[in-house]
Order: structure tokens, then sequence, then C-alpha cells
């Protein structure tokens, strides 16, 4: 069995950018069963294997209380089973099933579940053209459409900013026979996003463009960290990063905002316990934000503005 540390580190679902972009219709809990399986393929698979979602796990991760979930899964990969994607190809449109098949292990609490085939060039030995979403945030929010203008945004992280139609968002996510209205597509689907985004690495500020009176064009623009607000726990983990490790206020919000919340305080432990073992020669400082940086690659991560 995986180490639990371990399972929550590599939980990044890593999907072709086509994937991100794709047509498909689902609900919050459906979609956060998709993320969870696919964070599970190997970078290094070469084929499709029978991923096992442990119930339990998957009710921690995602932060679920109640025991009904244990039916409510089975329904919903069984939903999933006939859920399609719409992904656009250079010779044509390609739907497609999203999973091909679920099956759940009596007395297990595992339900065991494989993609279907023609998936395979949006999912594994992916080498360009690719979105690596982080589930700490994911797995928390509300709606399905603030998950996927997560992904959205993720594809863009690197210049901070997403233009798009808003015809072309609303066909996306499958809407264009909701919210006929334009006040009430940004009060439930934009709007709601923003609020579930908001102490996230992804929080975003955004643009309407307009065409006469009508609005025809939304632009995105990612917050970089320094202007991100941090939720009370993070102001919490981060006050003990200063308290404790003696970080400055910049480096404790970067590794909040980058680093789940959980790992967080078990790298302050780790790091408090080889401090009174003797183990640490330098400046506790320098060597708490060198383990931080080192272990969740924080270099890669947006710069804090000073």
């Amino acid at each position: 069995m995986e180490k639990k540390e371990e399972k929550r580190i590599s939980k990044i679902a890593v999907q072709s950018n086509a994937l991100i972009n794709a047509r498909y219709d689902m609900t919050a809990f459906q979609k956060k069963i998709l993320l969870y399986i696919i964070a599970k393929i190997q970078h290094d698979d070469k084929d499709f294997q029978n991923y096992i979602i442990n119930i339990k796990d998957f009710v921690e991760e995602a932060d679920y209380k109640s025991k009904m979930l244990y039916d409510k899964l089975r329904k919903d990969t069984k939903a999933l089973i006939s859920k399609v994607y719409e992904i656009e190809e250079p010779d044509g449109l390609l739907q497609v099933s999203i999973l091909a098949k679920a099956k759940y292990i009596k007395n297990k609490g595992q339900i065991h579940v494989s993609f279907a085939p023609d998936l395979k060039p949006y999912l594994l030995q992916l080498k360009e053209q690719f979105t690596a979403t982080p589930l700490r945030y994911v797995l928390n929010f509300k709606s399905v459409h603030s998950m996927r203008i997560y992904e959205m945004l993720q594809q863009f992280k690197s210049t901070g900013f997403l233009v798009t139609p808003i015809e072309d968002l609303k066909y996306r996510l499958s809407l264009e026979d909701k919210y006929k209205t334009y006040t009430l597509f940004k009060r439930r689907v934009v709007e709601q996003a923003q609020k579930e985004l908001q102490h996230t690495d992804m929080a975003f500020e955004f643009t309407e463009v307009k065409k006469g009176r009508k609005v025809v064009q939304l632009q995105f623009k990612i917050k970089p960290p320094n202007e991100i607000l941090l939720s009370e726990e993070q102001q919490r983990i981060a006050r003990k990063l200063g308290t404790d490790l003696f970080l400055s206020t910049l480096q404790a919000k970067k590794i909040v905002i980058y680093v789940p919340s959980k790992e967080v305080l078990k790298t302050i432990f780790d790091i408090k316990s080889a401090q009174r073992e003797g183990r640490i020669k330098t400046n506790i400082a320098a060597y708490a934000y060198g383990v931080f940086k080192k272990k969740y690659q924080l270099d890669n991560q947006k710069k804090l503005s000073t």
C-alpha cells in the first residue's frame, strides 16, 4: 500500500490541453472522481491500468464526512461510463466515452476503473501541450464550473492571462442552453469561480469586452501571489512558519499558497525535530526555506513580488 504522504504529494492530474478544453457535462462530484482517477496515472505508463479508488482515501482526500458516499461513488462511476468528451481534433470532432468500465469490489471498499482506449493520446506519455492540475484546491470546490475554470487558467499560469469569447466558454462548459442572460451566467459561473478560487494559486480578476452594449468576451488575469488574499487557515499557518521557522512574510505566503496545509504542518514538525536533534548546522530559516523549495519545487511557481 502506498504511504499516505506519497499519495498526497502525487495528487496531480496531468491531461492534454485538448481535454482541458473539451466539451462535456458532469456534476462537481463526478468531476472530482475523474480528476482523482487521472491523478493515479503514472508518467511512465505506456497503457492504461486498472486504477483503484480506495473509497476511504477518496473520502478523506476530498474532505467528505458522510458514509453515504459509498453508494454515491458507485452510482457516479456508473454515470461516468455514459459521459462523453467532445474533443476537437485536426480532422474533426472526436466523441469518446470517458470511462470504459467500473467494478465495485465487495467488502474491500474499492472501485476498479479503466479509461476508454481512445483517450490514450490525451492522458498517457504526454510530452507537450499538457496541463498539470494539483488537486489540493479543486477537490474542495462546490461548482464543477469553478473546477473547469481553474483547469483552464492553469494552462496560462506562465503568461497570467486567459482571453475567451463568452460563447466559446459556455460551449466548453455545456451551458449553451442555460443562463440565457449574461448577467445570470456572470453571477452563477464566473463570479462563483472567482469566489471559490480567491485563496488559491489561480485567483483571478476579469474584464468584460463589449461589442456595442453586449458583453462578448472575457479577459481573465491571474493574480500574482503577492495579491492573493489568504484564507484564515492560510494566515494561521503562515504565522506559524514565521514564529517556528523565522521565515519572512513573503516566504511564508508563497509556501501556504502552493503547499497543502497538512504538508506544511508536517514539514514544520520534521524541521523542528531535526533542530532538536542537532541535525541543523545552519540558520534555521535558510535551512527551512531550502527544504520547502526542494520538496515542493517552489522555484517552478510564480515568483512573489518584493
